[in-house]
């Protein structure tokens, strides 16, 4: 279950780096697409085509790994922090959590209020430093020596 939790932790942190590395294509690209004449318009976005500029693919790579692949693993890393015997997992877990939902909500209404992309993009490193830090807990925990180790070595 240690292993299991770590990897989950890796799932999401590597998920807020594929949603950075996303993000910043599609809007590279759509930004090269109106400077070479091109107009971006509800039209557009509402025509389900493929190809209309480089990097058009980084909008829905963003959406998807941020609306599922990172609140799943988010949820999944709770519901393992349960099994896995590691101090302050349960904590983690629960922090990492809550700032994906918060991530999420923020992540939704920002068309409706485009300012909340300022605290969307600041909370996307709140929620990488936080599944870093879930993920280097369980190492951690193992280098500490236990009481019994302790008492053995002290005793020779």
């Amino acid at each position: 279950m240690r292993r299991t939790y770590t990897v989950l932790a890796w799932i999401i942190a590597a998920g807020v780096f594929v949603q950075a590395a996303a993000i910043a294509f599609g809007f590279a690209g759509m930004a090269g697409y109106v400077q070479g004449g091109g107009v971006v318009d509800k039209a557009l976005v509402e025509s389900q085509t493929a190809g209309n500029f480089t990097g058009e693919l980084g909008f829905p790579i963003h959406a998807i790994v941020g609306g599922m692949v990172i609140p799943f693993a988010a949820l999944a890393l709770v519901v393992v922090s349960f099994l896995v015997r590691v101090p302050g997992a349960r904590k983690w877990a629960a922090i990492v959590l809550g700032l994906v939902v918060v991530q999420a909500m923020l992540g939704y209404s920002i068309t409706d209020l485009p300012y909340l992309g300022l605290i969307h993009g600041a909370n996307a490193l709140a929620v990488l430093l936080s599944s870093v830090q879930a993920a280097r807990l369980v190492a951690r925990a193992e280098a500490r020596p236990t009481d019994s180790t302790v008492t053995a070595s002290a005793s020779v």
